[in-house]
């Protein structure tokens, strides 16, 4: 599946932006809880300092009061202190009733007794409530341990809206910087678009036509300017070999002509023994055929060089089919080949000799694939704003495969039908330039058995007249 460009800019760079404020989100939060943690643990032990402060002059009947006074900058309620002496039994508590049992274990608090300030963090209670704890040893006055707890709940709360905010906005903003991103790729690919489609649109007929350089002195502008040259690499290259073929088929055209005339005069002998007339006929057949390759080629270059001048005039597509078929009965006779015409009276503004040098090569192709006994039917008809003529034969039929490609020069029909009947591929190429300079379209309808069906169609009347004037050839 080819997904396009833009598709996957958008989709990465949503992707690496999620990635980028998950991993941002995930630190905030780290940070945050770890630097309220920190608080905690400040005021801790600044609770435990002033209780070690308040209990220097010894233990009894001063915790209560010592404690109490020191616990109230803490959340109320969530808060306590204990007493414990060095063995680890609890001497006294006050605050919240967690403190009611002791909070150490015998190794912490061995730890503790070794002068080591403990900091942790207890999950106690039904409702599995989370406590930060602080246990000191007290220094003079009172020997024991001072445990000092208070609840993360408030600090929880607070990591949990920032969760809430990250799971809500980082799609939020994801989303619109997909969004965003969407239309950026758009605006940034849309130079390439625009490049895509003239490239896509300039064809052989078109190559002095250029893409449009932006000006933007980026990547952009070096591929129109990389593809304008190789544009220009191109149509000098096309130049280069449509003078070849131009150049070579002018000056095979009087070689043909002078051996025509001489093979005409040496056939005039009468002395000529049988089999060398029998090749000097064969050799005419095979310099006419040669004869008309070159002329094919030569009316192809000037086609391509737009040298190919229309006589426009109204014509009846009848009569011109008419003629034609009148003129091809002696090709169609020794083959018994019956030619047929249909429809009525036709009206285009087309030049004559053109379409009937097109109708000639459809019609001649028809004949030499309808077989022995077979009938070749040319119809004129009208529909709506074009007029044009069918060619219908009753020969074997064209592959699917070869219509899309039978139009295209060197591409040999014979093949096809099942003949070897010479030619050069370059009739119905010649065909498809004469109607598409007159600004209609050729095309085949063929059914594998049945025979093949050539279809011209011509601008109507008065739609040829317009045409004409907006198309000079």
């Amino acid at each position: 599946m080819r997904v396009p460009i833009r598709v996957r800019l958008t989709v990465w760079y949503a992707l690496l932006l999620a990635v980028i404020l998950v991993a941002v989100g995930a630190f905030l939060l780290v940070r945050l809880r770890s630097d309220l943690v920190g608080g905690v643990d400040d005021s801790l032990a600044t609770r435990a300092a002033q209780i070690s402060l308040g209990l220097r002059n010894g233990c009894e009947g001063e915790f209560a009061d010592v404690s109490d006074a020191s616990l109230r900058g803490l959340p109320q309620g969530e808060s306590g202190a204990q007493l414990l002496s060095p063995s680890g039994a609890l001497l006294e508590s006050s605050g919240d009733p967690i403190t009611e049992r002791p909070l150490l274990t015998p190794l912490e608090l061995q730890r503790v007794m070794q002068g080591e300030r403990l900091r942790t963090t207890l999950v106690r209670g039904p409702d599995a409530e989370s406590f930060r704890t602080l246990a000191m040893a007290l220094p003079s006055g009172c020997r024991g341990v001072v445990v000092v707890a208070t609840s993360l709940d408030e600090l929880e709360r607070s990591a949990h809206r920032l969760l809430i905010l990250m799971e809500v906005g980082i799609p939020v903003a994801v989303a619109v910087a997909a969004a965003g991103g969407w239309l950026l790729a758009g605006l940034a690919l849309r130079p390439v678009a625009r490049m895509t489609e003239k490239a896509a649109a300039i064809g052989p007929e078109r190559l002095d036509e250029r893409i449009e350089v932006p000006r933007t002195r980026d990547e952009l502008q070096r591929l129109a300017t990389t593809l304008n040259s190789m544009l220009d690499r191109v149509r000098a290259g096309v130049e280069e070999k449509r003078r070849f073929v131009a150049d070579a088929s002018h000056e095979l055209r009087t070689p043909l002509a002078i051996m025509r005339s001489e093979l005409d005069v040496g056939l005039r002998d009468p002395a000529l023994p049988p089999a060398a007339r029998e090749v000097l006929s064969s050799s005419v057949e095979e310099v006419d055929r040669m004869s008309a390759t070159v002329e094919n080629l030569l009316t192809l270059a000037r086609m391509d060089e737009g040298g190919m001048q229309l006589d426009r005039r109204p014509t009846d597509l009848r009569e011109v089919a008419r003629s034609v078929l009148d003129s091809m009965r002696s090709l169609s006779e020794p083959s018994q080949v019956g030619l047929d015409l249909e429809g009525d009276p036709v009206a285009v503004s087309v030049d004559r000799e053109r379409i009937e040098q097109v109708l000639t090569n459809l019609v001649g192709n028809a004949i030499r694939f309808s077989g022995s006994g077979g009938v070749v039917r040319v119809s004129t008809w009208r529909n709506g704003h074009e007029a044009g003529l069918s060619v219908q034969d009753t020969g074997p039929g064209i592959p699917s495969s070869m219509r899309s490609r039978i139009f295209e020069r060197f591409v040999r029909v014979e093949a096809a039908r099942g003949s070897d009947s010479g030619g050069a591929g370059l009739g119905l190429a010649i065909s498809k330039e004469i109607v598409e300079a007159h600004g209609g379209r050729i095309w085949i309808e063929s059914g594998d058995r049945r025979g093949s069906t050539f279809v011209i169609a011509l601008p109507a009347e008065a739609d040829a007249r317009g045409r004409a004037e907006a198309r000079p050839l």
